[in-house]
């Protein structure tokens, strides 16, 4: 859900991008990336939609894809994430499917690389649209399942299966902010000079983050979730 916050960013941008120049976000982009939630903009961009729907996408959606439970129906949702995810993505793939379509990744209208990780292999990965030659794997992956396989975060939602093409979890695990992954493609398969690159930052926000005593010299009770936001906050 903080991607609300970058989507409204975006939609303020695209508004007066439109007055000046009558193109969207899309059209004014070499590269675009984007993990997670952000992944899911990257892609919605990329495959033609405007910020302002993927804006809506959030405001409309979020409680359908995140539902709150009170009362008893809360403690069973807890109790019942302690042995599976806590969220179906069914309301998600609704939801993306509803802004992007059932289209492949190659249909992108911008270069784009989105961050996953690979758990049959083990390994890092970046779905990536056949901007060099060798890239060809992910042309035909549905941008649906691509937007999924980013956003699929340990313990919220199940890994994503793609058929004939692998088993993936939230590429924030190792590329929370993928900034630097995004300057490396630019260099590495697009030929450019690091001094002729122009980077668009756009965040989720931030908030006052430290780790209590308790936690420093605890174990795994301890730590508990607070294990993955250092992960998060040490990558950005």
């Amino acid at each position: 859900m903080m991607g609300a916050f970058s989507a409204s960013v975006l939609a303020t941008y695209e508004r007066e991008c439109l007055a000046r120049t009558g193109k969207g976000l899309a059209d004014h982009f070499d590269l675009m990336t984007g993990t997670s939630t952000g992944g899911i903009i990257a892609i919605g961009l990329a495959m033609g939609t405007t910020a302002e729907q993927i804006l809506a996408f959030y405001r409309e959606r979020g409680s359908k894809i995140f539902p709150r439970s009170a009362g008893v129906s809360g403690w069973l949702r807890t109790a019942r994430s302690l042995f599976r995810p806590k969220f179906s993505p069914a309301e998600l793939r609704r939801a993306i499917g509803d802004v992007v379509g059932e289209r492949p990744l190659g249909d992108s209208r911008c270069r784009l690389l989105i961050p996953a990780y690979d758990v049959n292999q083990g390994r890092v990965y970046l779905f990536k649209t056949a901007h060099h030659e060798r890239f060809q794997f992910d042309v035909k992956v549905p941008a649906v399942d691509v937007a999924l396989a980013t956003s699929a975060a340990p313990t919220y939602f199940p890994a994503q299966e793609i058929p004939w093409h692998g088993t993936y979890i939230d590429g924030g695990v190792w590329a929370n902010c993928p900034v630097m992954i995004g300057i490396t493609e630019a260099i590495t398969f697009l030929d450019k000079k690091l001094e002729d690159i122009h980077l668009l930052s756009i965040s989720t926000t931030n908030y006052p983050f430290r780790i209590s005593n308790s936690k420093r010299m605890g174990g795994i009770l301890n730590w508990n979730s607070t294990i993955i936001e250092t992960l998060m906050f040490g990558q950005a």
